[in-house]
């Protein structure tokens, strides 16, 4: 079975401008980062830097090479057009879907997230009760093909809320910490989550970056004695849904809490 990885990522960002191509270390931007830890994943046969054809783009042209990666160019908006072009080009039986602002993506449990969806012969797999930004999703081609004839693939940001539904897709999920750890963030999109990513990373002091794992980020956002500025997100307010529809965050809440109980389970903290 082939898996191929695609780091969904453009440059153009509102909050935090070119984003992907800050540094988090010394000659190392963000994206690039997150690769040379997508390298180190044995399920992973192929990896792709899935940006647009717009020019302001271009430069991710030079990341992929510098990087021996593979870059396509496409839809501006079709998040899924894209994702779809890679799995034809590559007749991939498994697309991972990686965003470019999440650089501490949990590649620890990308096997066994690819094995899980070949065993049980699954649609969609992702981590639950983790913190944002630290799950990659595993998704069968066909299902991505079903799902981007199903709906309006200029709101395919929003991927995972058609997707991640039981009721349409087989649906596996992952269960990796004891606690709910869902009120952490670890994903990249204002100047504060780039200041506490880099802090996060001078604690850490990692030898290899490439070996950090959801356990050792955890254990220091859980550690009375070090203060890791804007680490949690409120779980109030209102959440934006596809065609600018707002919800409240039980709403939001509620709902993902009956997909997680309609979806197929492992438990890996057992």
């Amino acid at each position: 079975m082939k898996s191929i990885a695609c780091i969904v990522a453009r440059t153009v960002s509102t909050r935090l401008p070119l984003k992907v191509l800050r540094d988090l270390s010394p000659k190392m931007s963000m994206i690039e980062f997150l690769i040379e830890r997508l390298k180190t994943v044995n399920s992973i046969d192929s990896i792709y830097i899935c940006t647009s054809s717009e020019p302001v783009d271009d430069i991710l042209e030079d990341i992929a090479t510098r990087n021996n990666v593979k870059i396509y160019r496409g839809s501006a908006d079709q998040v899924t057009e894209r994702l779809l072009a890679v799995g034809q080009i590559e007749k991939a039986d498994n697309i991972i879907r990686i965003t470019g602002d999440n650089p501490f993506t949990s590649i620890e449990y990308i096997d066994a997230q690819i094995a899980f969806l070949n065993k049980k012969n699954l649609d969609y797999v992702r981590l639950v009760n983790a913190p944002i930004g630290s799950t990659a999703e595993v998704i069968k081609y066909d299902a991505l093909k079903r799902c981007h004839e199903q709906m309006d693939p200029n709101v395919s940001e929003y991927l995972m809320l058609f997707l991640f539904e039981p009721r349409n897709f087989k649906c596996g999920i992952i269960q990796v910490t004891k606690e709910d750890t869902s009120e952490y963030s670890f994903t990249v999109d204002t100047e504060d989550d780039l200041k506490r990513t880099k802090l996060v990373l001078d604690h850490l002091n990692h030898s290899n970056f490439r070996e950090i794992k959801l356990s050792d980020l955890l254990d220091l956002y859980t550690n009375d004695r070090i203060r890791i500025p804007a680490k949690s997100f409120a779980a109030q307010g209102m959440v934006k849904m596809p065609y600018d529809k707002l919800i409240s965050y039980e709403e939001f809440s509620e709902d993902m809490n009956r997909r997680k109980m309609e979806s197929l389970k492992m438990n890996l903290n057992e």
